[in-house]
């Protein structure tokens, strides 16, 4: 898709001297810019609807994923 993009002279000028440092040219350089942008937006959207934190889980290998049942266990044995 086609847009007319309106930059300023400095921000077009700066793009234009970082596209030619990474052999890339201007329209590549603002397209991966904009697609950063809107990654970066998307992921905090997740972060956000998560409780405004990131959660990371450890990773702990298992033989049979899924089959520990807690139902029964108590945890208020753990702050004991």
């Amino acid at each position: 898709m086609q847009t007319l993009l309106n930059l300023p002279d400095s921000l077009y000028q700066k793009s234009r001297t970082l596209a030619a440092s990474r052999g890339s040219t201007v329209e590549q350089f603002i397209i991966e810019a904009v697609a950063k942008e809107v990654q970066h937006t998307l992921e905090d959207e997740a972060c956000l609807a998560l409780g405004d934190q990131e959660v990371v889980l450890p990773v702990i290998p298992s033989r049979r994923p899924g089959t520990l049942d807690l139902s029964r266990f108590d945890f208020d044995d753990l702050l004991a």
